[in-house]
This record gives C-alpha cells, structure tokens and sequence, in this order.
C-alpha cells in the first residue's frame, strides 16, 4: 500500500515507521527543514536549542518510547533524572523528586498546614493511575471507531480498575474540594503541572488525566542528550533504513481524492498519487488541506474540536555562562505574577552535553503559555514587536529567579512567539500543545484517529491523548496499529 505521511513529527514519524516496518511503501512530507516538529530543534553559531519539549518521559524500560524504539531497533540516549524539576513557588522552591515518596515528603514538609490532605489526595490520585495501568500497557484508541479499538480497551480492563468508572466524567476541582485543597498554595502547584501537561489548570482538568499527568514523572523522568529532537532523528532513521523516503521541505498544500487513491500537490506543484493518507499536522491545518465535499464531512466529523481555543507559547533561546549555572537543576519552573499563566518553564543543557554547546556555556529554553486572542493581530509588524518585547521582559525575569547570579550576560538572546511556530512548523495561528483537557472534550468526546474519509488517518496532539512526546507517539501509533503493525 501507498500511504502518504503529512508532517514529520513525532506522530507523523511513528506511524510511518512502524507502517514501513509492516511492509507498506510510506513517503513523509515535512514542510520545515528539520525533523521532530514541536519537539524540534535549531542552531544559532556555536550553540543549539531545542524549539520547544524538553523535558523526557517514557524512556524507562516498558514505557512507550521504549517499546516503540526497542520494536524498531533503534536508540537514544538520555540521563535519568532523581530530581524532575525544582519548583519555584511564593518565594520557597519545592524538589520535584522522581521516587513518590520523597516527593509526598517534600510537599509534606513545605506545604504543613495541608500536610493530611495532599497525602490523601495523592494516594488517590496515584492509586487510580495503579488501576489505569493495564490500559497503558495495551494503549487504546479512544473514542472507539471500530471492534479493534473496543476489544484493545476491553483486554486492559481489570477488576481493580472498574472503580474509575464514576470518575470518567469528574473535574479534578471536585477531588480538590473533597480533600480540601481547593484555593490552597498546593492547588496552585499543581495547577501550573497540568497546564503543561493537559493544557488546563487543575480546577478543569479530567480526574483520569490529571491522575496520569501527576504520576507519570515517578514512572521515569529522563535529560535527552542534545534534545529531543533526537527521537524524532531516531524514529526517520529506522523510518529510512526500512525503505522510507523521507522528505523536507515539502510543504504539501492540497489532499484531494481521485479514482485511485488520493492526489497530494505539494507547494511547487508537485503531484503524488498515494492510497492512503496519514495528516499529522493539527486538525485546523489538516481541514485547510481538503477541498469539496471531503472539507465538509471532515469538518462536520471534528467540528466540536475546530471550535476549541487552544494556547500558544512564548519562548525565550538564551545562553548563561558556566559559572552561573553551576549546581542549578536542569529544569524549573517558577511562578510568578509577572506572567498571566502564572508559571514560566525552564530547561537547560547539560554539562558535557557537547551537542548543545561547546562553550565554556549553557542554552537555555524558557517557555510560557500565552493566549492568543492578544497576538490576533501579530502580522502588524509594530504591534508583534512590542508584544515580542514586552514578553521578552516577563521571561527574563523568570530566568533571574531560576538564575539568581545572573547578570545579564549572554551571547545568544532570541524570542519566539507565535509568529514563530507559524513560520517555522506551520502550527495554524502560532497554537501549540492541543486541546484542554477537560472531561467534555477529553476521553470519549477527543478527536478520534480514523476519520470518515476511506483510507484517511490523522494524529498528532490535537488527537487523542493530546500533547506532549507521549501523547503524538500514542496517536501515531494507533495509525500504525490501523495499518497493520503490531507493536508488541
């Protein structure tokens, strides 16, 4: 079988390479020049930064990453991590730990006064993770479109997870006000760990999610050496050395279905005729693709989805002398009133790490959520620029309060905002990360993987599960499941 792969991130590189490793003829399309996406990379002189993930998850032997790179015989070379993060939090910082029970300790120990109910409240959120754990092992597709995706589901249900039935529907802000933590400086904590993670702070979340998203750093928590670009590198390696042809720069502008397959036309007007079609760029962007009476059954299908808002994200790409960033964590976050999400993310490089630099320097990638109702008109120049500045400020003091020896001193200084997702990765709008998830648009109600067009899949993170390098690797995978690969 032909298939056509459309976007050379994560999900789009998974599903082609486990589709060519079951023997079908794959192209990828990538309209960028580099490959990974969201969790892409890029190089300014001596020093490279990752575009915007950062931080690895599901690495540890059994998680997802490493089944899918183990199935493809492939590799990629990370640090565990014993501290996830240092959380920077009302002018005390609060250790991250990747054992659980350091973890408890240390919220125990900060946080005294609600000490009782954070060990409660944990303890059933990590109990119900517990019951959700034969359903990760077999990862199923969610909502159902076919007997697979049920029957997937069904073999992962065991005794001791019938009990998250009644809490499929439930806003984690019912769980909080349960165990008396709602409005508390811990609800504030987490709030800022979902919102990375689920794209929503902890009063809308999902229950269920919000159960994986604060149990999966104890799972594993990993530094990808040079970035995690080098998944997306790993998976169009194997993708190539089964037959692949990989493609950058092919920016495809049009799908449209003819008497034997679908026609893709690329920006220079290139034509390829393939049978199947697999859309790994965003949901809005895959709707401008389709023309005709396909655009509308596309459309009606994802049209509670199409109607959702989504984040951007502003970053800042700067470099810190070595001194500086001596005994410092390699990630933080701070939160802070100076940013309307609340919260900045900070990651940094390495020592040694000789892919990023080999200055006597640390790159350093800081991020935040923004919303993009205020760059509506960022094709002003005047107007981009001094949202570009005034972001900028808020950003470099997070970088202060993570960095507190800081001077100012830096070779490389560079901002992204949405205009820069746009240009660059071609994200519709500058919107990163996907949909919030919430019990009305998560679970059941998500964008399902098989579309109603024949022989038409889509992943991605606007799909079930959503963001993150977890989340696009599970939707690709679906597809590659979809196609016939069986990932054991």
């Amino acid at each position: 079988m032909r298939i056509g792969v459309i976007g050379g991130g994560i999900a789009g590189l998974t599903a082609a390479a486990l589709a060519q490793r079951n023997g079908h003829d794959v192209t990828v399309y990538e309209s960028s020049r580099e490959w990974g996406g969201c969790a892409g990379k890029f190089e300014r002189g001596d020093y490279l930064f990752p575009a915007g993930a950062t931080l690895g998850m599901g690495f540890e032997r059994g998680g997802l990453h490493d089944r899918v790179l183990r199935y493809l015989d492939e590799t990629v070379s990370v640090r565990p991590l014993r501290e996830v993060m240092h959380i920077h939090l009302e002018g005390q910082t609060v250790v991250y730990h990747q054992e659980r029970d350091r973890f408890l300790a240390e919220l125990e120990f900060k946080f005294p006064a609600f000490a009782p109910q954070i060990r409660s409240f944990l303890f059933e959120m990590w109990a119900d993770f517990e019951a959700l754990r034969p359903l990760f092992e077999q990862l199923p597709a969610l909502p159902f479109h076919s007997v697979e995706d049920v029957w997937t589901a069904v073999s992962g249900i065991r005794p001791a997870s019938l009990h998250i039935g009644p809490k499929l529907y439930r806003p984690l802000q019912k769980t909080l006000e349960h165990h008396r933590l709602d409005g508390t400086e811990f609800e504030r904590l987490i709030d800022g760990i979902l919102l990375d993670s689920l794209q929503t702070g902890a009063r809308e979340a999902s229950h269920v999610l919000a159960a994986v998203a604060l149990s999966i750093y104890h799972e594993g928590a990993f530094y990808v050496e040079g970035g995690l670009y080098q998944l997306a590198h790993a998976l169009e390696r194997a993708f190539r050395n089964d037959g692949g042809e990989a493609l950058l720069g092919r920016q495809i502008m049009s799908v449209g279905r003819v008497s034997d397959g679908w026609l893709l036309t690329d920006r220079r007007g290139r034509l390829d005729i393939v049978d199947t079609v697999v859309s790994a760029i965003p949901l809005e962007a895959t709707s401008r693709l389709l023309v005709g009476k396909d655009a509308e059954r596309f459309n009606r299908q994802y049209a509670r989805q199409l109607r959702q808002t989504q984040w951007g994200t502003f970053s800042l790409y700067v470099t810190l002398p070595e001194h500086v960033c001596h005994d410092r964590p390699l990630f933080q976050q701070v939160y802070t009133s100076h940013l309307p999400s609340g919260h900045a993310f900070i990651s940094m490089s390495a020592g040694g790490d000789v892919l990023r630099t080999d200055q006597p320097e640390r790159t350093v990638t800081v991020s935040t959520h923004v919303d993009l109702s205020e760059w509506k008109d960022w094709k002003q120049r005047a107007v981009y620029e001094k949202l570009e500045h005034e972001w900028t400020e808020r950003l470099l003091e997070a970088v202060r309060i993570g960095f507190p020896e800081w001077t100012g001193q830096s070779s490389v200084l560079l901002p992204g905002g949405p205009g820069a997702w746009v240009k660059y990765t071609r994200r519709p709008n500058g919107a990163v990360g996907g949909y919030a998830q919430t019990p009305g648009q998560a679970l059941f109600h998500a964008a399902s993987y098989r579309t109603k067009l024949p022989n038409f899949f889509i992943c991605g993170d606007t799909v079930f599960p959503g963001a993150g390098t977890i989340g696009a690797m599970t939707s690709g995978l679906h597809v590659g499941r979809a196609l016939g690969a069986k990932l054991s």
